[in-house]
């Protein structure tokens, strides 16, 4: 049977567009993209960090460290090819008085995920290398970087483009029903229109809706489906004074509780320093995106223990982002569910979900294993 399109991408995030454009390289033009914003990465990948992550932090088998290690080897050369600002300044992760045994711990998990470039430093040796930052002691990651993700979205979607890929916005796909060899899927928008869509691959990369998307084949009662817990964190900006000021990203420890890496500090291609984001879970998953002026004392409050020169009034909110979790407990690391549901018995289906930190680090491996999953079943 004909179908509309050879492959659909519900979303227009990174992960989305990242899968287009690995379908470009492959030569596929006959992909359709949906997007419910107005335009592509509006929703998680613009709202966060924007770090190049090492891999420190993911247990060894985990996909998050596989994804994220290989992709931090991609994302480099693409960005160089791509002229995407990028910057390979390093992070220190910070330990306190009292969390010398934590950060070694940390420090053997990055040797068991072969991360390069990493080093303890003591108290003396940090604050030579960050004279600003106040700690015990030092784990140094000299591949961690900061990246433009709008510019890196806007490569993606130029390959996708050029290869005459179509996208529609203001839309949702809103329903799936397996068709034999296809799937016809229910398209609500723009505006009041709906219709089908049949095509004979999805790939599923619509964030924080995609253990919703799932759902339209496998409904909400099968047993062991993967949800979603929304990690709501905010951000505060901080007074021009600070701009240049500290030269590498700034990590306190991981938070287990919450499955998040602490209020950490950034900064932008201009210099200009951003801390977060906290960490706050949103059992009703509606999205928030409000920044409380109220929760500056507790920023200042965890950012001054490492940052002793920082003053209240250097706060002011900025901005909110929101993580799609995939916690296989409330306390436990969350993992990317990324699967090919040929085994559950929908072949041509592909289910990207969970796909929070660190997967803007790990969008290119990610869409080179998907297009190619594709490819080899074309």
């Amino acid at each position: 049977m004909d179908v509309d399109y050879d492959v659909v991408i519900i979303g227009a995030g990174v992960v989305g567009l990242v899968v287009a454009r690995s379908l470009a390289d492959r030569k596929f033009d006959s992909v359709l993209i949906v997007e419910q914003e107005d335009s592509f990465g509006k929703g998680t990948s613009s709202r966060n960090s924007e770090v190049i992550h090492s891999g420190i932090y993911y247990p060894t088998d985990s996909l998050k460290a596989r994804y994220c290690r290989l992709g931090r080897e991609l994302i480099y050369p693409f960005c160089r090819a791509n002229d995407v600002w990028h910057s390979r300044c390093g992070k220190l992760v910070v330990a306190q008085k009292g969390q010398e045994d934590d950060l070694d711990r940390l420090y053997r998990q990055a040797q068991a995920n072969e991360v390069p470039e990493i080093v303890l430093m003591s108290r003396k040796e940090m604050e030579t290398v960050e004279p600003e930052v106040s700690a015990e002691s030092a784990l140094f990651v000299g591949c961690t970087g900061i990246i433009s993700a709008h510019e890196l979205m806007a490569a993606f979607h130029r390959y996708s483009a050029e290869a005459d890929h179509d996208l529609l916005i203001k839309a949702a796909v809103v329903g799936a029903d397996p068709e034999g060899d296809h799937y016809a899927l229910s398209v609500h928008g723009p505006g009041d229109a709906s219709y089908q869509v049949t095509t004979r691959w999805v790939v599923n990369a619509a964030g924080l809706h995609s253990d919703d998307v799932a759902q339209f084949l496998w409904g909400s009662d099968r047993k062991g489906r993967p949800v979603l817990r929304f990690s709501k964190g905010s951000y505060f900006k901080l007074a021009p004074r600070w701009r240049h000021r500290v030269q590498h990203l700034i990590y306190p420890l991981p938070d287990p509780v919450h499955d998040s890496l602490g209020i950490h500090l950034s900064f932008d291609q201009g210099g200009d320093v951003k801390l977060g984001p906290s960490a706050e879970w949103l059992d009703d998953r509606k999205e928030d995106y409000a920044v409380r002026e109220e929760d500056n004392d507790m920023f200042y409050t965890d950012v001054k223990q490492y940052l002793p020169a920082l003053e209240w009034e250097d706060l002011s909110p900025d901005f909110a982002g929101i993580r799609p979790k995939l916690a296989a407990s409330e306390d436990g690391p969350s993992d990317f569910y990324i699967r090919h549901e040929d085994d559950a018995g929908y072949p041509g289906w592909i289910n990207l979900i969970g796909i929070d930190s660190p997967g803007l680090t790990a969008a290119i491996a990610i869409g080179e294993d998907v297009a190619g999953w594709i490819a080899e079943g074309r």
